[in-house]
């Protein structure tokens, strides 16, 4: 387990630059100085229909892709491909898009110079009711791996889901046992089950990283804007904070990042690894909205969009829109660093969101960075999640007057410090929290978690 951070000071750490930088697919460097763009994308429902169908499509927006690369005069980017159910259940349906996607990155590498890589996210469809760890469900998303790998794809992705059916039970009941059950228990188990399988049949492939887009980005979708709070904003913070330690096990399990995008706790990921990791913020507005648009960029090695349907704009693919605007965001960054105006470039990212909301305050570099000391100072998965809650809250009771937090949510953060400082003994929540979940959610099992 991570014992110490890479970083000795949140000042040393910028966009563009990993302690531990990553060469791979068509001579793709990430973490060495540059900021890449790394567009995602997903299909319209119905060319699920058929393998023939999905592979072409897929083929078109790949073309539509390296297209507007050239057509632009840009050099580099990453691609990441969200594999849907079908492309997991039929067995030969992903690794087919892969190998044509990885073909025509071979074309333009061969014909145009632009470096690139492919990221594989393979999709969690493993059912709570039939359980994680035993069904043929799994074993489709270890074969999608393997084949993927196999095919080309340059890196290896999940968005893990272990935890998930007593998080969101509890989630909207304001049930912070629960919530610190599922983060603190049972997500962290799961993530280090599925990762030491990962990254045994990686091959070639390099695994990347997990995310906790299941728990914690469910919470900041929940919290949602400034008028509409359906839960907390301070409760989705330190759930962002707690989200960390799941996310950080997959890398203690042998995964070496890129850190996928949508795991916005990774600002917290690279203060403890060193690895490199991919970020969205404002340019996640098509899939999501968030209070955290541009802190997110600061600390990025690659700059990502979230998912996009795969339609059509008036200057083309939505997908190669999208890229486009990925694409000049990396090279302001890239010309930041260039011409020595980095730092400034990334305080004014940080200035212009870290007072916004608690959710984007614990994003900031230097708030992460505590943050990430209070879990590598912690020796188990547990104690390092009651660390991380607790640590939140302290940076967000120290900014409480400019974050200008309505009096509610400040009521609200003295109960909740009250409860983790306070949290108990992690036997005795196991015990308690197994017995009450189980007769609570339907589909929470003991086994899937060892306990």
């Amino acid at each position: 387990m991570f014992s110490q951070l890479a970083y000795e000071s949140p000042d040393e750490v910028l966009f563009g630059f990993a302690k531990h930088p990553l060469n791979y697919g068509f001579r793709l460097k990430v973490g060495e100085g540059s900021v890449i763009p790394e567009v995602k994308y997903i299909l319209k429902p119905g060319f699920e229909r058929s393998q023939e169908l999905l592979v072409e499509e897929y083929r078109k927006t790949t073309m539509a892709i390296m297209e507007r690369m050239v057509n632009l005069g840009f050099d580099e980017v990453q691609l990441d491909t969200e594999f849907v159910e079908p492309m997991v259940t039929n067995k030969t349906w992903g690794s087919s898009v892969i190998r044509e996607q990885k073909e025509i990155l071979q074309k333009y590498y061969d014909e145009h110079g632009i470096k690139s890589g492919l990221r594989a996210t393979v999709a969690d469809i493993r059912r709570f009711e039939r359980g994680l760890r035993d069904d043929k469900y799994l074993e489709m998303i270890m074969d999608a791996f393997e084949s993927s790998a196999v095919e080309g794809a340059d890196l290896l992705s999940i968005e893990s889901r272990g935890g998930q059916e007593v998080f969101s039970y509890s989630l909207i009941r304001n049930d912070l046992t629960g919530i610190l059950f599922s983060l603190g228990i049972l997500a962290p188990r799961d993530v280090r089950f599925l990762w030491k399988e990962i990254t045994k049949i990686s091959r070639k492939a390099i695994p990347a990283g997990d995310t906790a887009c299941a728990l914690a980005n469910s919470a900041m979708v929940l919290a949602d804007g400034l008028v509409q709070r359906r839960i907390p904003h301070t409760l989705a913070a330190i759930i962002r904070a707690m989200s960390a330690v799941r996310t950080l096990a997959c890398y203690e399990e042998g995964a070496r990042g890129p850190g996928k995008d949508c795991a916005y706790e990774n600002v917290i990921i690279k203060m403890i690894t060193g690895y490199p990791i991919s970020m969205e913020g404002k340019t996640s507005a098509p899939a999501h909205s968030s209070l955290v648009g541009n802190i997110s960029a600061a600390v990025c090695d690659l700059w990502s969009n979230e998912t996009i349907t795969v339609d059509d704009f008036f200057s083309g693919k939505t997908v190669a829109a999208m890229l486009e605007m990925l694409c000049y965001d990396t090279s302001l960054m890239k010309e930041s660093i260039a011409s020595g105006n980095g730092k400034s470039l990334q305080q004014l990212l940080i200035n212009s969101d870290k007072y916004r909301d608690p959710q984007a305050l614990v994003l900031s570099p230097d708030k992460a960075f505590r943050i990430a000391k209070a879990i590598v100072s912690a020796k188990t998965d547990y104690d390092r999640v009651v660390a991380a809650a607790i640590e939140s809250i302290h940076v967000i009771e120290e900014e409480i007057e400019r974050l200008r937090l309505p009096e509610v949510e400040i009521k609200y953060l003295s109960s909740v410090k009250n409860f983790f400082e306070n949290a108990p003994e992690e036997d005795k929540l196991i015990d308690e929290a197994s017995r009450k979940y189980l007769e609570r959610v339907e589909n929470f099992k003991k086994s899937d978690y060892e306990l």
